[in-house]
């Protein structure tokens, strides 16, 4: 009879438990879910950016300098990424550049305290690529001779985004001497290029 009456107490404790738990199923939970308001943003630029000679390679001269020294622009790849890169101008001017650092445009040039995005005239949340200029080859059909003139270009800085107006830019500036960006340049001229 004991045995019989600890069956039925197992029982219905069992079957209250089974109660409450298809209860809880019904009634709404305690803890709210959250809702998202923001989009995520991690990860993505704010302004749309490339690596030079990545995903576009031809461009058309924008900015008056570019159109009287330079001409319209074709940036290729030598090899893979991170290897020397080509820039071909239309008016006789090719140089050949090898990468060496990727810093924030709003980073200081050492061209009179202003910044690359200053110097570039460009967009300060961007990237900025600078180059070892390591040939630079002027046919006599550079008029205005090469991207400093009758001097050679040590070095370049170089910035690829989405302006303003959503337009892709390609903006060069180009330095002359032995002081590299970012130390004690010597800025020739500056380049502006929009995507064809």
């Amino acid at each position: 009879m004991r045995g019989l009456v600890l069956a039925a107490i197992a029982a219905f404790g069992l079957a209250a438990s089974g109660c409450q738990r298809d209860n809880d199923a019904e009634q709404p939970p305690t803890v709210r879910r959250s809702t998202i308001v923001e989009p995520e943003v991690r990860g993505v630029d704010v302004v749309p950016q490339e690596e030079p000679a990545v995903a576009r390679q031809q461009w058309r001269a924008a900015s008056d300098t570019a159109r009287t020294v330079s001409g319209n622009l074709r940036v290729s790849l030598l090899g893979p990424r991170g290897g020397p890169i080509v820039f071909a101008f239309a008016n006789g001017v090719t140089i050949q550049a090898q990468p060496y650092a990727e810093v924030p445009a709003n980073s200081r040039s050492g061209v009179g305290g202003q910044s690359y995005a200053a110097v570039l005239g460009g967009d300060p949340r961007v990237n900025v690529w600078l180059y070892r200029v390591q040939g630079e080859n002027v046919t006599a059909s550079a008029a205005q001779g090469g991207l400093c003139g009758a001097e050679r270009a040590r070095y370049l800085a170089v910035s690829e985004f989405v302006d303003a107006s959503g337009r892709w830019v390609f903006k060069v500036a180009a330095f002359r001497g032995e002081g590299q960006p970012g130390q004690d340049p010597t800025l020739c001229n500056t380049y502006a290029y929009t995507a064809q």
